[in-house]
């Protein structure tokens, strides 16, 4: 009698506090190992599926075996690798399902537990289901590779994009470095090669070139004492920092009182500007006599300007 009110009992118990069970169904329950395969958890008047208290990483299953060691424990190799879902309306029933992708990592025969699900006042398990999985068969000629290695484009699909591309931005960053550093090194190489040669090796030589054009005997005088006047106030400009290349020659010996320069030195280059600026602005001719003195008037001061320790390492 006693025995009889405990299972009474036990059974109102579980009426009362039952658990609602999810219909389980799964796509093949013969899969060989690495296939894909789905399972569908399908759930009645619920307004969302409710959470697993479970980690979403394997699906649980037990094995089902002849061996007694392994029978009944816990199988961790049926790997998730998608959870989506979806809900409808069936006969004015709303249904909420729940489909896990998932693969199979060994060949043997399971019992599918599946989740528990929480809700606010009870807890509800999924279906029990049998799945067996089992290798494909070995065909002769054609070799056997690792299940990992053939299958894993689906796992590091995500990650590999990511390494492609900080692969490609690192190659981009060391693409501009590398720019960057050719155009430096390149404006370098060219000032270097400016400076090679002495300021004043270089007017002079550009003065020689000069009047090996003879432009006057081209009627072409006024060119020439323009691009005599230009040679002088560069040469000034760059020997002694101070533009000379947009003053007047008013301004020029303004300029010149405020520089550290020998009074006779300061008087030449006064006549050799006010020279160009006759022959410049003015409709006058000038003999090749005169013209050969000027020539030799500003080499004079470009060497006499030229700092004393400079034409020593020359």
């Amino acid at each position: 009698m006693r025995a009889r009110l405990i299972i009474f009992f036990t059974g109102v118990f579980f009426v009362s506090f039952g658990q609602d069970l999810i219909e389980v169904s799964v796509s093949n329950k013969t899969p060989r190992v690495g296939d894909f395969f789905s399972i569908t958890c399908t759930l009645k008047d619920y307004d969302l599926f409710p959470k697993s208290s479970d980690s979403l990483t394997y699906y649980p299953a037990r094995y089902l075996s002849s061996d007694s060691s392994i029978h009944q424990t816990e199988y961790k190799g049926l790997e998730i690798i998608d959870v989506k879902d979806s809900s409808y309306t069936l006969k004015n029933v709303k249904m909420n399902q729940r489909v896990y992708s998932l693969v199979a990592w060994d060949s043997c025969e399971l019992s599918l537990d599946g989740f528990k699900y929480r809700t606010e006042n009870k807890t509800i398990e999924s279906e029990k289901v049998y799945l067996k999985v089992s290798f494909y068969e070995a065909i002769e000629g054609i070799e056997i590779y690792d299940i990992r290695e053939s299958f894993s484009s689906w796992k590091a699909s995500g990650s590999r994009s990511i390494i492609i591309w900080l692969l490609i931005i690192s190659a981009l960053a060391l693409a501009l470095l590398s720019f960057i550093f050719w155009v430096k090194r390149t404006l370098e190489r060219r000032k270097k090669n400016h400076h090679f040669i002495p300021l004043e090796e270089r007017v002079i030589l550009d003065i020689n070139r000069l009047y090996s054009e003879e432009l006057w005997l081209n009627q072409k005088l006024q060119e020439h004492f323009v691009r005599f006047s230009y040679l002088l106030r560069s040469y000034l400009t760059e020997r002694f920092e101070v533009s000379f290349l947009d003053k007047t020659t008013y301004q020029s010996k303004i300029l010149l009182k405020k520089i550290d320069l020998h009074e006779a030195s300061r008087t030449k280059i006064v006549e050799l500007l006010t020279a160009s600026d006759f022959v410049k602005f003015a409709d006058s001719s000038v003999s090749n006599e005169r013209i050969a003195f000027l020539k030799n008037a500003i080499i004079n001061l470009i060497e006499e300007t030229t700092p004393k320790e400079k034409q020593g390492n020359d």
